[in-house]
């Protein structure tokens, strides 16, 4: 079942804001906002300009006399920068790796998915269609690091780290020691089914970890409620599960497609967007042997699409 949670602005501790977009499911993601002394830092935006203007409105009251002087993207998924172009006058960071995933998939390559002819433009309609991207121009952020990077705003210290590859090549959290926030992008689904685009799952594990070795009491994630730690061991725990179902298949020659079939879900069957297991199967298959084929966007969209359908 899809988790409940209220929709829009919520106001947390030491000048950290959320915004939150239930379900949280596909393309609903959530951003942040850290405010200190006249000015703050926008932690991602959304997926199309009509999200992400909404968000902006609703932050105004904050914003008004602290200004969005810095922008961070965690990731290169497009509901976590396909708004960029709304901050032009900001200064837009992420990681190397992340500005590598932006500029592979960007809007013209979901408009082509969305316009596919077969079976994946037609999941990727159904999952997608509710977005807006014509509009949509990439605004790629023009200040980069690796591994970590240290800001202050207002006052407020802001630690960057790119705990990925993970659930895609570059994964940064952001850190507010002082308000006991971490603003985790996907690297925590909240409630919801995580998806591996890039992996290893190892390495998602390891950056779980960190995120629970920091000792913060309030975690946004990138999609789902706002939350505590117990969603982090509760991710790591689903992640554990996938690689050991999957690694027990490949050691008996099942395919992935086979092996994703073969796996009881047990009680992660109730979470929002199971069919992800399939894609999450394929990332530990080739894990286990880089010969594996990568999977393009529409034929990800195709697996995805049977896998559902099975389900049902």
């Amino acid at each position: 079942m899809a988790p409940t949670f209220t929709a829009g602005h919520a106001d947390l501790a030491g000048g950290c804001h959320a915004w939150l977009q239930p379900d949280g499911g596909w393309g609903l993601s959530n951003a942040g906002l850290v405010s200190g002394r006249g000015e703050s830092l926008l932690v991602d935006t959304l997926f199309d300009l009509r999200l992400t203007g909404r968000m902006l409105a609703g932050l105004a009251p904050v914003t008004a006399d602290a200004p969005i002087t810095t922008v961070v993207n965690t990731h290169g998924n497009g509901d976590h920068w396909f708004g960029n172009q709304l901050l032009a006058g900001s200064r837009l960071i992420a990681s190397a790796a992340t500005v590598e995933d932006m500029r592979a998939v960007g809007p013209a390559e979901v408009r082509a998915l969305l316009a596919h002819p077969g079976s994946a433009g037609v999941v990727a309609r159904r999952i997608f269609g509710a977005f807006h991207f014509g509009e949509v121009t990439p605004a790629l952020p023009g200040t980069t690091f690796e591994r970590e990077l240290n800001l202050r705003v207002g006052g407020v210290e802001v630690q960057l780290t790119d705990v990925g590859p993970a659930h895609t090549a570059g994964d940064t959290i952001v850190h507010v020691p002082a308000a006991g926030v971490v603003y985790t992008g996907d690297i925590v689904f909240a409630g919801g089914t995580p998806i591996v685009w890039h992996g290893p799952i190892a390495n998602w594990l390891r950056a779980c970890d960190l995120i629970a070795a920091l000792g913060a009491t309030t975690i946004v994630p990138g999609h789902g409620p706002v939350t505590t730690t117990a969603a982090v061991r509760a991710q790591s725990a689903y992640l554990r599960f996938v690689q050991e179902e999957a690694a027990l298949r490949h050691a008996k020659g099942m395919t992935f497609t086979e092996a994703a079939h073969d796996i009881d879900l047990g009680g992660y069957a109730a979470l929002p967007e199971r069919e992800r297991l399939i894609v999450n199967v394929h990332a530990v298959y080739r894990e286990l042997d880089p010969e594996t084929p990568a999977l393009d966007g529409p034929a990800v969209f195709a697996c995805l699409g049977e896998f559902l359908e099975d389900l049902l």
